[in-house]
This record gives structure tokens, sequence and C-alpha cells, in this order.
């Protein structure tokens, strides 16, 4: 196919780019993949430091409930409180001793009866909660201690390490809790630490309990994210890395492939391979050339000549069509220009031009800038509009055919009784000529019903007052016909072939030669 993509590209800048395209999926899954890891682990963190709240609130509530039943037996002998504190112990949850306190010094116990030791009220954050590694009777083992008090009397309730412990564990053994009061803390192995924990890396959260004065914190230690990715996001890490093989390898291919139609239009025309190529339209009464169609064709490097059936819809559907008729019309200039002075009075170039050109206000700057180029002589423009897309009509078509025909540069109907719309554009448009297609003149004297057609054509055209061109006049016969029917200007095989600017300006030179000789139609 002529519209591939015959220039491979270095093989470097290839790979990079399929490179580039196996590694963008996976590093933008990668990174939405670690981004929603880090806020599932602070969700998670959240809800095990909620959890664990509830649940040291819970104990706390135990605790202090022994604490309040305790407290009604304050100012009586231990002996016969003791009972009282012991019951406590044993059908509370949680709740591994109660005491009764008088001033700062304990003095009744549920595990020894009657006992004096010192409160040391002062550890107690906001005299009612205190944290300790462990107790005379325990030392290894650490307490929390509730305290309520009533005047000078009060009761002290204490929960074991071990509840605590197995709550921090347990409520999510995937996070790291932590329980604190005040300037102590606890880990989930039971041991107490002073001062203030480090914060967690990843999701640290520090919840307070409304209740109490104590606060659990929670999170996750350094490297629990790639553990949990491991775990849960491993197989979407899988099809993340099969997605980046095949995007990059399809990268590879594609770049690799021929470039799409508009790529390789658009290549061409920056490489200059669409060239002009003119064939002369004659006067049909004394065969003089009267004017030239302005054909496009593409120099393809390996393809050869490409014919305008090939590319030039593409052209249109891409848009490149503007600029590819804008340069046309300049080698034409270029070209033709300095032989203007063989063209002769009346002389016209037919350029093609399609719907797209009807909404570019630029084409009368195109067309004056051909026509100041061949001054002093001017030769005559003629647009030729095609059918294969429909123009609408709107006030810029209408402003710019209006501006056209001010300047004096005409509109044909080309490939005329072919397409759906050539009425319409003879109702809509103001058209100076009509094109015969060619069609229809092949068709004289091997078809009675076209032959019948073409009359109608030629004598609708004498009756708008329009010129007539009939395309594709191959053979003697269909000529006279043609003149006979008073057919104004012929084209086709019989009178010459689209040729390139340096053969037409030659031929035109030997026109002149003949005519000035005195020699008529070829």
């Amino acid at each position: 196919m002529p519209l591939r993509n015959f220039a491979r590209r270095r093989l470097v800048p290839r790979l990079v780019f399929a490179l580039s395209m196996a590694v963008l999926p996976l590093a933008l899954g990668s990174s939405i993949i670690y981004w929603q890891t880090l806020r599932s682990l602070s969700a998670e963190a959240r809800l095990a430091s909620e959890e664990a709240l509830r649940l040291f609130d819970l104990m706390l509530g135990n605790a202090e409930g022994a604490a309040r039943v305790a407290l009604s037996q304050r100012g009586k002998p231990c002996n016969d409180s003791a009972l009282v504190l012991r019951e406590q112990v044993a059908v509370v949850p949680f709740v591994r001793s109660v005491n009764l306190t008088r001033g700062d010094s304990i003095y009744c116990t549920s595990l020894f009866g009657d006992f004096t030791a010192p409160l040391e009220g002062a550890s107690y954050v906001e005299g009612r909660l205190r944290l300790m590694a462990g107790n005379p009777v325990t030392p290894n083992v650490a307490v929390l201690i509730l305290r309520q008090f009533d005047g000078e009397y009060g009761a002290v309730a204490t929960v074991d390490g071990r509840y605590l412990s197995n709550t921090l564990q347990l409520v999510d053994q995937r996070s790291d809790l932590q329980l604190q009061v005040g300037e102590t803390w606890m880990d989930e192995e039971g041991k107490v630490h002073s001062g203030q924990p480090d914060p967690l890396p990843i999701g640290h959260i520090r919840l307070v309990s409304e209740r109490y004065p104590y606060a659990v914190i929670g999170g996750f230690s350094d490297g629990s994210q790639w553990l949990h990715i491991r775990q849960e996001a491993l197989p979407l890490a899988i099809l993340l890395l099969m997605l980046g093989v095949v995007s990059g390898v399809a990268c590879y291919w594609l770049w690799g492939r021929s470039a799409t139609p508009s790529l390789e239009l658009e290549r061409a025309l920056l490489a200059g391979e669409f060239v002009p190529y003119l064939q002369p339209l004659v006067d049909a009464r004394d065969g003089r050339w009267v004017g030239a169609e302005v054909l496009m064709r593409w120099q393809h490097p390996s393809e050869g000549m490409v014919g305008p059936d090939l590319f030039i819809p593409m052209a249109e559907r891409s848009g490149l069509i503007v600029p590819m008729t804008r340069d046309l019309m300049r080698q034409v200039g270029e070209g033709l220009a300095p032989y203007g002075e063989l063209l002769g009075e009346g002389f016209h170039l037919g350029i093609n031009i399609s719907a797209v050109h009807c909404g570019e206000t630029g084409l009368l700057d195109d067309c004056l800038s051909l026509q100041a180029k061949f001054l002093p002589y001017r030769p005559s423009l003629m647009l030729e509009l095609t059918e294969r897309e429909l123009i609408a009509a709107s006030e810029v078509t209408e402003q710019l055919f209006g501006r056209l025909d001010a300047q004096g540069i005409q509109l044909a109907l080309d490939d005329f009784g072919t397409g759906n719309s050539s009425l319409a554009y003879l109702h809509r448009f103001k058209v100076d000529a009509l094109k015969i297609d060619k069609s229809f003149v092949a068709m004289i004297g091997v078809d009675a019903l076209s032959v019948r057609i073409l009359d109608s054509i030629v004598e609708l055209c004498g009756k708008l007052d329009l010129m007539i061109i009939a395309e594709g006049v191959e053979t003697e016969e269909q000529r006279r016909y043609l003149v006979e029917r008073g057919v104004d200007v012929l084209q086709g095989y019989l009178f010459g072939r689209p040729m390139p600017l340096e053969a037409f300006v030659q031929a035109m030179r030997g026109r002149a030669k003949e005519f000035a000789n005195g020699r008529g139609r070829s």
C-alpha cells in the first residue's frame, strides 16, 4: 500500500519508547497500590485503636464499679469489709484486687485483709489512674490501678496487666498497639516503659479516652507496607507487571509498523512529495489551449507516482487537503509564473477544492497570492468544487464565495451529474461553469440514455448561461459531437495527458510556435 511508512525508526528511540511504555503502567500502578496500602493500614490502625479503647473502657468500668462497692465499706473495720472486697475480686471480670484507703495509706486489702501500705497518690494521673510495671505481690506483671475517693476515704481497684497485654495483641494481630497513662506506657508484650513512646512509622494514631485519663496508640512498624502488599496485592502487582510487558511489546511493535495514513501524508507534505501536474483545456472551436486543470500527484520515494484517488479522500478526511492544496498552488505559481507570456489572454487555471476549504477564510488569500505571482499577466482562477464531501451552506461559506466572486475568481462544479449535491450547489452558490463527467462523454455513440442525459446537461447550461467543460474526451467522434452541441471547452487525452510543470511549459512553447505559423488544432 502507498500509505505505509517505509522509513524505519532508529532502534534506540524505539527501545526507549517501548521501555517507557512498559515501565509506565507498572510505576503508576505501583504508586496507586502503595498509596492505597498506606490508607488501608491507617484505617486498620484506627479501627484497632478504637476497639482497644472500647475494651479498656469496659475493663476500667468494671474496676470503677468494684471500687464504688468497696467505698460503701468505708469507715468500717477491715475484718468486716474484707469479705466484700474479696467478693468483688471474685465476681467482677478483669479485677485482680480491691483495696480501701484512708488519706495516703492503704488500710484494707482483698488479699491480706488488714494491711497497711503507702498509697503514693501523686503518682496517679489526675488522681485517678496509674500504670505500674508490677507490685510487691506480682513484681513481673503490670497492673493498671483505678482510684475512687470520697473525702479522706478511697478505694483502688487493679486490672491485671495480662488482660491489657492480651487485648493489645488480639484486637489486631498485624498492627502495633500501646497503652499510655501519663508518662508511662505499655507495649503488646506487657512491658511498661517510662517517657513518651516514639511515633509509629506508618498509620500512627493516638486516641484519648473520654472517660478515663489514658490513651491508646496505634500504627504499624516500618516495612509493614511491603508485607501487606505481598499478602494482599501480589496478584494485582503481577497483573501490572504483565500489563507493562504487554504494553512495552505492543509499543515496540507499533513503532515498527507503518504510520497511520494521515501521518504518512503529513510526512510526504513536509518532504515536498506532492507535485502539480497540468492537463490542458482546449477551445472546442479552434483547439487553442485556453487553460489547464491543476492536478495533484504524489511522488512516493518507494511506490513511485501515486494517483489522487488513493490519497485525496484521506487528505480530505484528515484536513491535510488544505495545506496540501496551498503548497500545490505555491509550486504552480513559482514554476509557471516566469512563463506567463505563454499563457495568453483569458487563460485560466482550474484548482480542485473540497468542503474543507470552504470553511477556511485563507482560501481567498491563497488565490490572490497565486495570481500576484503572475503579474502583469494575471490568469483567471477557477475553483472546482468536488462532491466527495457535501459543502454545507453557511454564513462563512457565503461570505467566502462572495469575496471570491468579487475578485473575479470563478467556481465550477466538477464531475457534474455523478453526485447528489450538483443541483443543490447550483441553487445555493453562484456557479460559473459545469464540468461534464467523463462517464457521460465515454457513452457518446455507445449508450443512448447517457447521451440524452448529456444533452440535457448541455441544454441546462445554456439556459443558465454557464460555461461547459467536457472531461474525458478521447476520440474524434466525441469531440465532434460535443462541438455540435455547443460545448465551450474540452479536456481529455485527445488533447493532452496530465503532465509535470516543465513538460507543460515545453508543450505551451510548441503550441505557441504552431499557432504563430498558422497551424490550428493538433
